[in-house]
C-alpha cells in the first residue's frame, strides 16, 4: 500500500523589469513637453513593446482606436483605463482596446495625460498576451473560442481570466515535456480548460483567476475614502497642507467621520500622536514647495518624495485633496471641453490621508481567498481522471504582504476533506509595481501543492508569466516566496 502526502513546496520567485519605467521625469515646457528628442528617446527603449502591440493587432485583425488614443493621452477620458471596482469609465470599449491604448501611451510619451501606474500593468500584459497568442496559434489546438471571448470582454477581471488561460496553455505548449495541447469546449461548465500528454499519460489543466480586488477590499477602500473626505475638506477650509497618517483599529465604516476629523485636528494642533481605541492619528504639516519643473502627478516619485508613500510600503492606501495648477499641451482638434493633465505646475494646497488597518480579524477578511473558486476548479477536474493540475492566479497587494497563513488555511481544509484527486495545485502570485525611480516591476511567486496523484517531486510547470530570460529565480518559503531587493537598487548596481 502506498501512502500519499499533500505537501506545500517551497515557492519559486522570478522577476522581470522594464529598462526604465517611462515618463516619471520632469518636463520643462508648457508647449512641447521637452519636444521630439525626448519622445524619440523614450520610444526607442521599448522596441519589444512596439512589436507586441503590432503583433496583437495583426494576429487578432484589429486596430487601435487612434481617435480615442489621442483623446485619452490628451486628458479627455482620464478614467478610460480605470479598474472597474475603483471607478468606472463613462465609455464602454473592449478591454483589448484598453490594453492597447494603455501600452501605446507609453510609446507616445511625452503626453499631457499619463497614468504611470496603469501604464505599468498594460506594459507587461500586452507583451504577455502577444507571446501567448503567438504560441497558441502555432502549438495549441482549439484556442479560437478563447480568443473570440477575449475580444468581446469589456471589463478587466473577465478579460484577465481569459488572458491567464492563454498564458498557461502557451507555457505548457513551450515545454518539451508536454505534447498535444488541446483546449476543451467551454460550453460545458464542468470541463477543464485544456488537456495535454506527458510521458504517454493524459493530463487536464484548469485555470482560475481571482479578481484583482476582492469585494471586501474594494468596499473598504471606498469606505475609507468616504470617511476621509470631511477631514480633507476641513484642512482645506483652514488652508493647512498636511500629511495625515491614520491607523484604524476597527472597521473604518463603524467610525464616524466627525470622530476621525476631531482626532486628526487635535493631533495637528498639539503636534503629537493621538491614540484612541478606534484609531491612531499623526498629522505632519506639509511645507509649501516651489517646483523648478513640472512633476508627474500622480507618480511614485512624487508620492514618495512629498508624502513618504509607496505602494509596497506599510500604508494600505492614500486619498488626497489638492488645489493646483497643471501644465497643458492639448493636441485634440476643435477641443472645447475641459481636459485633464498629469503634469503638476504648482500647488497652493495639498492634503493627503494615508491609512492602514491594524485589526487582525479585518486583515484576515481582507486577505482571505475565495476558497469556493478553488474547490470549483478541483470539482471540474474530478471527472477527468487523477492526472490533473489547477493553476490559480492571485495578485498581491504590497501593503498586505504575503498570504502564507491564508494559503496554509486552504491547505488544511483541502487535507481535511481528503476527497479531491489531483496532481498539483499551483498558486501563481504576481506583484506589479512602479518604483520610485520609474522602473516597471513584475514579480511572480509560484506556490505549488502536490496532490495524491502527483508523479514527480515538482510540478511539470510552475511559473506562468515569466519565461527563461530577463529574470531572477530564487527559492523561498511556501506562501511567501523569496524577498527580492528593491528594483531601483538592482538597477543602480548594474
Amino acid at each position: 500500500m502506498r501512502t500519499k502526502r499533500w505537501t506545500g513546496k517551497s515557492a519559486e520567485t522570478i522577476r522581470r523589469y522594464a529598462p526604465i519605467g517611462s515618463a516619471d521625469l520632469p518636463v520643462n515646457s508648457h508647449v512641447n513637453l521637452r519636444g521630439q528628442s525626448y519622445y524619440s528617446m523614450k520610444s526607442s527603449l521599448y522596441p519589444e513593446l512596439k512589436t507586441a502591440i503590432s503583433g496583437i493587432c495583426s494576429k487578432l485583425e484589429i486596430k487601435i482606436d487612434n481617435q480615442l488614443q489621442q483623446e485619452y493621452q490628451n486628458g479627455k477620458h482620464p478614467n478610460l483605463l480605470s479598474y472597474e471596482k475603483v471607478e468606472k469609465s463613462s465609455i464602454s470599449i473592449p478591454t483589448i482596446q484598453k490594453y492597447l491604448i494603455g501600452a501605446q501611451t507609453i510609446l507616445n510619451q511625452p503626453s499631457q495625460f499619463y497614468d504611470i501606474f496603469r501604464a505599468c500593468r498594460h506594459y507587461f500584459f500586452i507583451k504577455i498576451l502577444d507571446h501567448a497568442l503567438e504560441t497558441n496559434i502555432n502549438k495549441v489546438s482549439n484556442y479560437e473560442e478563447r480568443v473570440e471571448k477575449l475580444l468581446k470582454e469589456t471589463t478587466y477581471d473577465p478579460f484577465d481570466a481569459i488572458l491567464f488561460e492563454l498564458a498557461v496553455s502557451s507555457t505548457y505548449a513551450l515545454s518539451p515535456k508536454c505534447k498535444n495541447i488541446n483546449f476543451l469546449e467551454s460550453k460545458s461548465k464542468t470541463a477543464p480548460e485544456f488537456q495535454f500528454t506527458n510521458e504517454n499519460k493524459q493530463y487536464f489543466v484548469e485555470c482560475k483567476k481571482f479578481n484583482r480586488d476582492s469585494d471586501i477590499a474594494s468596499q473598504m477602500r471606498k469606505d475609507v475614502k468616504e470617511k476621509a473626505r470631511p477631514t480633507l475638506y476641513f484642512f482645506k477650509k483652514m488652508n493647512k497642507s498636511a500629511v495625515i497618517e491614520v491607523a484604524f483599529h476597527k472597521n473604518p465604516k463603524s467610525i464616524s467621520s466627525k470622530l476621525i476629523s476631531d482626532i486628526c485636528y487635535e493631533a495637528f494642533m498639539k503636534k503629537i500622536t493621538i491614540i484612541d481605541k478606534s484609531l491612531t492619528a499623526l498629522v505632519k504639516p506639509l511645507p509649501p514647495q516651489k517646483l523648478k519643473e513640472f512633476a508627474l502627478y500622480p507618480s511614485p516619485k512624487y508620492f514618495w518624495q512629498r508624502y513618504r508613500y509607496r505602494n509596497q510600503g506599510e500604508w494600505f492606501g492614500l486619498t488626497s485633496l489638492i488645489n493646483a495648477k497643471y501644465g497643458y499641451y492639448n493636441s485634440i482638434e476643435n477641443q472645447t471641453e475641459r481636459v485633464s493633465s498629469t503634469w503638476l505646475d504648482e500647488a497652493d494646497f495639498e492634503c493627503v490621508f494615508k491609512w492602514k488597518i491594524t485589526d487582525e480579524n479585518i486583515l484576515w477578511r481582507y486577505k482571505k481567498l475565495g476558497y469556493n473558486l478553488l474547490f470549483k476548479g478541483l470539482n471540474q477536474l474530478q471527472s477527468h481522471g487523477e492526472n490533473s493540475i489547477l493553476h490559480a492566479w492571485l495578485e498581491r497587494d504590497g501593503f498586505a504582504g504575503h498570504r502564507r497563513n491564508e494559503l496554509l488555511d486552504f491547505f488544511s481544509r483541502l487535507k481535511k476533506g481528503m476527497k479531491d484527486k489531483f496532481s498539483w495545485i499551483v498558486f501563481n502570485e504576481t506583484i506589479i509595481d512602479v518604483s520610485v525611480g520609474g522602473l516597471f516591476d513584475f514579480i511572480e511567486h509560484a506556490h505549488p501543492i502536490s496532490g495524491p496523484s502527483a508523479k514527480h517531486s515538482k510540478p511539470i510547470i510552475d511559473s506562468i508569466f515569466l519565461k527563461d530570460q530577463d529574470f531572477v529565480r530564487e527559492n523561498g518559503e511556501f506562501g511567501v516566496g523569496h524577498e527580492l531587493p528593491d528594483i531601483d537598487e538592482v538597477s543602480n548596481n548594474k
